[in-house]
């Protein structure tokens, strides 16, 4: 179950809609965050893995 939740826009170039997904957190040293990706987004898909900064994880469910 995830517990974390990025934004698309964290992943992808600045300017892309800014849906929010769930994510499995992998690994977070508090700079870089491995994450993957546990729903699907506009571009995101349910099994990608990707590194985003870790002050993109938000709290899931997203209010």
């Amino acid at each position: 179950m995830p517990t974390h939740a990025i934004p698309e826009r964290a992943v992808l170039p600045v300017g892309t809609d800014s849906t929010i997904v769930p994510v499995r957190v992998l690994a977070d040293d508090g700079e870089t965050a491995q994450v993957l990706i546990e729903g699907c987004g506009i571009h995101l898909r349910q099994g990608q893995i990707h590194d985003v900064a870790s002050t993109d994880l938000r709290r899931w469910p997203v209010s």
